[in-house]
């Protein structure tokens, strides 16, 4: 049976992506060695669950379910913070824009959707952390961060209405995003 690699993402607005382009630039000049695979600004999205491959029969009844979710919330409202580090940065995988939760609607989305794709057979992750990738650190070259990032994020926030379901599609050149569904929080 055919399969579709699929995330649950918040995808920022225009504005959001041009603000983290120019945050992206800046830190491509601190960290201008090659160590680093940058992310296509178009890219740019908060994941809220990795669901993997999943069967492709499932996926209409996985957006059915979704879209009958209902919220006492009209949007997640996040404000930028800092530039982070996953695992850490001693020898980090991932440089990423962090953001913190105006409230805690994103406990509640996460909440809803762990319960449901558990039932399509995903164990859910540990917690939403919310942040967006900006780049991936090449694994065999990694290097230890021992300065303190010296690009501040600014004062900006991102605010959604709406979430995706989205594939990723493996390709030679790396992987290509394509929207499947987009549940609004508003009905």
């Amino acid at each position: 049976m055919p399969k579709l690699r699929l995330f649950l993402s918040l995808n920022p607005a225009e504005s959001v992506i041009s603000e983290l382009g120019t945050i992206q630039r800046k830190l491509k000049s601190l960290y201008s060695s090659g160590n680093i695979r940058w992310e296509e600004p178009d890219k740019f999205h908060m994941t809220l669950r990795f669901l993997g491959d999943v069967n492709e029969a499932d996926m209409v009844p996985l957006k059915e379910t979704l879209q009958r979710l209902r919220f006492d919330f009209e949007s997640l409202l996040f404000a930028a913070d800092k530039i982070g580090f996953f695992p850490e940065s001693r020898f980090p995988n991932v440089i990423y824009a962090a953001f913190n939760e105006t409230g805690n609607n994103s406990e509640v989305l996460v909440g809803f959707i762990d319960r449901i794709i558990y039932n399509f057979g995903v164990k859910p992750e540990k917690r939403f952390i919310p942040h967006i990738t900006l780049g991936r650190f090449n694994r065999s070259r990694r290097v230890k961060i021992t300065e303190p990032v010296d690009v501040k994020m600014g004062t900006f926030t991102a605010e959604f209405d709406s979430f995706c379901i989205m594939q990723s599609i493996l390709t030679p050149k790396g992987s290509v995003y394509k929207t499947l569904s987009k549940i609004n929080f508003r009905k």
